[in-house]
């Protein structure tokens, strides 16, 4: 607060009679909307109720000879909410008050000569108005940004709620189409995804805005437990992968196909995190995997058949594991595979055939082939 002036008897005469002047509310009124933007769809009931408030608010500021803190002025409060409701931009709000307080300093200083009022006394009071301003747009800019921070919440809450439920449960069509057309949604191609938050500290939402905008796709996101998830439209382009991450797609579809698109999803996660992949998966990428966690007793069955007897190797059983995985990986191709590990081309074939003798497998035979590549894509089980 302001250190109090002392306010002489002149000034309280124009006080009395800038009290009972009924001119200037409709004079504040005409100046507001003349020159100020947004007040046009503000109700003059509304309008002149507040103008009331700010002069008298002035008016009693002046006969303390202090202005208040800012914490101390309701009106503020009340004001920047109302306006803030009829859509009346923050700078015009702060901008309807100070015009408040030159009217009343105009009245104040066309009547100071004929009150006898000493013209310190009229600076003094101009002052005074100037600060109650100053005080006053203070408390109305940090209730401004309190109700936009808290708007902004509200709206999250509603937007991840909205993700939550269009994805997991599928929702009404009604509430389906408004969300759609609330966040910018079109009627392409939908699918869901679903990318795991191991941790806090990476913003995995931001990451995937990142590739939705390398990818010519929209994303809409939220996290959800120990995942992000949400839904992708439009067909994302090929080869553009996300940064240090696995995302898992479910099948394209509508918007209320989105539930069964999140449930293939959330398997092909569990298989994707499982074997080790990373970047884009779905049903397509994955092909055959996806039976190593929709199947652990065939999982299994195939890791006692075509590892566990490697166990007794030792360090040699590693070996023979590095070189069918080589085998494997370079498309059954000796020399490529030799050359990745490193070993000579013999010594690969050896490999090749001790596991053979091992596991009774034939890498000749597509199916023992399956099972080989199955065995070893997935996470190793009690044996």
């Amino acid at each position: 607060m302001t250190q109090p002036i002392a306010a002489g008897e002149p000034l309280h005469r124009i006080l009395d009679a800038l009290e009972g002047d009924a001119a200037l509310v409709p004079e504040t009124t005409r100046v507001i909307r003349e020159t100020l933007p947004g007040y046009d769809e503000v109700p003059a009931a509304s309008l002149e109720a507040s103008i009331h408030r700010n002069i008298g608010l002035s008016i009693r500021t002046l006969r303390r000879g202090a202005a208040p803190d800012a914490a101390q002025i309701d009106e503020a409060e009340e004001l920047a909410l109302e306006r803030r409701g009829q859509g009346v931009p923050l700078g015009s709000v702060l901008a309807g008050f100070r015009l408040c307080m030159t009217v009343i300093l105009g009245h104040l200083q066309r009547l100071a000569p004929e009150h006898g009022m000493p013209a310190e006394e009229v600076l003094a009071g101009a002052n005074l108005l100037w600060a109650l301003g100053d005080a006053f747009s203070t408390r109305a800019v940090i209730v401004h940004q309190e109700q936009s921070l808290a708007e902004a919440v509200a709206d999250s809450g509603r937007r991840s709620r909205w993700i939550i439920d269009a994805v997991l449960t599928g929702l009404p069509r009604t509430e389906l189409r408004s969300g759609a057309a609330a966040y910018g949604l079109t009627d392409r191609e939908a699918r869901a995804l679903k990318a795991p938050r191991p941790d806090h500290r990476v913003d995995v939402g931001r990451r995937l805005r990142d590739w939705a905008t390398r990818a010519g796709v929209s994303v809409l996101t939220t996290p959800h437990g120990t995942a992000e998830v949400g839904m992708v439209i439009g067909a994302p382009a090929p080869g553009v992968e996300p940064e240090g991450m696995t995302l898992a797609l479910g099948p394209a579809g509508t918007l209320e196909s989105l539930p069964e698109s999140f449930a293939a999803a959330t398997r092909v996660l569990e298989t994707a995190l499982a074997v080790g992949h990373r970047g884009i998966a779905d049903l397509e990428t994955l092909s055959w995997r996806m039976g190593i966690t929709a199947s652990p007793e065939a999982t299994a069955l195939l890791q006692r058949r075509h590892l566990a007897p490697l166990e007794a190797e030792g360090e040699f059983g590693q070996f023979l594991l590095e070189t069918v995985r080589a085998y494997l990986a370079h498309g059954l191709s000796i020399p490529r595979a030799a050359a990745s590990i490193p070993v000579h081309a013999n010594t690969l074939r050896y490999r090749l055939k001790r596991f053979q003798e091992l596991t009774g497998a034939d890498l000749r035979d597509p199916e023992d082939l399956i099972e080989v590549s199955w065995a070893l894509a997935a996470p190793r089980v009690g044996l």
